[in-house]
C-alpha cells in the first residue's frame, strides 16, 4: 500500500505541475474515499465546505465519478471512456478512470474559466 501511496503522490505532484489552471489533484477509490490530494498551493481551501471526513459522498468528486460510473455502461458500443467533465461557473472538474478494474479515479478541479482542451491533453499525456 506505500508503494501505491507513493506513486498516487507523484502524480498528483506531477498533474499539480502540467499547468497553473490545476486547483486539484487527487485519487479516490469506487467508494468515493479520497486516498490523496492536494491543492496547489496558493488555493486557501476547497470550494464546497462539506466535511470530506464524515461524508465522503458529500463530495463534488464523488458526484463526478459517479457520472462518470453511469457512463461507463456505454463502453461496450461507444469506446473505453477517456475522461469524464462537468463546467461549474467556478471550477471544472474531470475525472478519469486510472484502472482497469475501474477502482481507482483521477479527480482534478481547474480554474474557471479554463481553456480545457489545452490542459486535458496535458493530463492525458502525463497518465499515458
Amino acid at each position: 500500500m506505500a508503494q501505491e501511496r507513493d506513486f498516487l503522490h507523484k502524480l498528483c505532484e506531477s498533474i499539480l505541475n502540467a499547468d497553473k489552471t490545476v486547483r486539484f489533484a487527487g485519487v479516490i477509490d469506487n467508494e468515493g474515499k479520497l486516498l490523496i490530494g492536494r491543492y496547489r498551493a496558493d488555493v486557501p481551501s476547497p470550494l464546497i465546505k462539506a466535511n470530506m471526513e464524515q461524508n465522503t459522498k458529500a463530495t463534488s468528486f464523488y458526484s463526478a465519478y459517479q457520472a462518470l460510473a453511469i457512463n461507463k455502461r456505454f463502453e461496450s458500443d461507444l469506446g473505453q471512456i477517456r475522461f469524464q467533465m462537468t463546467e461549474f461557473d467556478k471550477v471544472t472538474l474531470v475525472s478519469i478512470p486510472l484502472t482497469a478494474k475501474s477502482d481507482r479515479y483521477l479527480c482534478i478541479s481547474l480554474d474557471a474559466p479554463t481553456y480545457h482542451e489545452r490542459v486535458i491533453p496535458k493530463i492525458l499525456d502525463i497518465i499515458g
